[in-house]
C-alpha cells in the first residue's frame, strides 16, 4: 500500500514530538507563508498521528462496514432471477461481474486481519484459531476484526514496528501504517463506489479575512481538511477555518438579532418581497 512521506523536520524538534504519519495529508497542518507562497506542514505530535488526523481515521474505521457491504453488492450476478428459463451452466464456480470489487474484498479483509491479530496480542485477548477463522464467511470476519480495532483504536496507532507479511514479503509496519491502511481502504471503496472525485465546494457566505467570500474547501482523502481563498490565497486549516466562522458569528450573537416570519397579506408586493 502507498505510505505517505514525511516533508519537513523541523530544527528544534524533540524527541517527544514528531511529525503527524499523514505528512502532506495532514488534517492539522502548521502553514507557513514565505515570500507569498504558503506551504502546509505536518502538525507536531507526541503520537503518530495528531488529534485531527487520529479522528479522520476514526470516522475511516467507522465506515469501513457499510463500505465493504456496498462493494460486496457490486459483486452480483451470480443469482438467477426466479422465474426464468432454466440454462446450463459449468460446474466450476462463476467469475464475479466485478474482480475490481472481488480483489478489493479480498484487500480489506487480509488487511485488517493482520491488523486484529497484531491487537489481539498487545490487548491480551484469546488469539485466533487459523485453522477455524479461515472458514468463516466474509462477513463474519469482518464483523470480528472490525469489532476489535474499532474498540482498540489507541492500541492499534501505537503498536511498535514489526515484521508483517505484505504481497508476499516481509516488512516492518507499527502504528502509523495501520491508520495509513485503515484510510487507504476507505478511498479504495469509494473510488470503487464513485468513480468520481468531489470537486472543491464554495463556501458562500463566509468572507476570508480579505474581506472576499472566495473561500473553497480543501479536501484530503475526501474529508475536510481547510479551506483556501481564491481571491487572496490564505490558507486554512480544519480549526482555523472553525475560528473564522466563530469570529463571524459572535457580532451575530451580540446583537440579539432573530430572523422572523411575515405573513403574506392582500396588497403585498410578493414579487419585490416588500410588505
Amino acid at each position: 500500500m502507498p505510505r505517505y512521506r514525511t516533508t519537513s523536520a523541523p530544527d528544534d524538534l524533540t524527541d517527544s514530538m514528531r511529525e503527524c504519519a499523514r505528512a502532506s495529508r495532514c488534517s492539522d497542518p502548521r502553514i507557513e507563508t514565505a515570500n507569498g507562497k504558503t506551504t502546509r506542514w505536518p502538525a507536531l505530535t507526541p503520537r503518530a498521528f495528531c488529534d485531527s488526523c487520529r479522528g479522520v481515521i476514526a470516522r475511516a474505521l467507522d465506515d469501513l462496514p457499510m463500505l465493504f457491504v456496498r462493494v460486496h453488492m457490486e459483486l452480483g450476478g451470480s443469482q438467477q432471477a426466479s422465474g426464468g428459463p432454466v440454462v446450463s451452466v459449468s460446474k466450476s464456480a462463476p467469475v464475479p461481474l466485478s474482480l475490481q470489487a472481488d480483489e478489493l474484498i479480498r484487500l480489506i479483509l487480509a488487511t485488517l486481519v493482520s491488523w486484529e491479530e497484531r491487537v489481539r496480542t498487545v490487548a491480551r485477548l484469546s488469539e485466533l484459531d487459523t485453522a477455524t477463522s479461515r472458514r468463516r464467511r466474509d462477513g463474519v470476519i469482518l464483523t470480528q476484526a472490525w469489532t476489535i480495532l474499532a474498540a482498540h483504536l489507541d492500541a492499534l496507532l501505537a503498536l511498535e514496528p514489526e515484521p508483517m507479511v505484505r504481497d508476499g514479503e516481509l516488512v516492518e509496519l507499527g502504528g502509523a501504517d495501520a491508520g495509513l491502511d485503515v484510510l487507504y481502504l476507505a478511498w479504495r471503496c469509494q473510488a470503487l463506489l464513485t468513480e468520481t472525485t468531489k470537486a472543491a465546494r464554495h463556501l458562500e457566505g463566509i468572507p476570508c479575512s480579505c474581506g472576499f467570500c472566495e473561500l473553497y474547501e480543501i479536501l484530503i482523502d475526501g474529508q475536510f481538511a481547510g479551506a483556501n481563498c481564491r481571491q487572496c490565497g490564505a490558507d486554512y486549516t480544519a480549526q482555523t477555518y472553525k475560528d473564522l466562522t466563530d469570529e463571524q458569528a459572535e457580532p451575530v450573537r451580540k446583537s440579539g438579532v432573530r430572523r422572523r416570519s411575515l405573513l403574506v397579506t392582500a396588497g403585498d408586493d410578493t414579487t419585490a418581497r416588500r410588505a
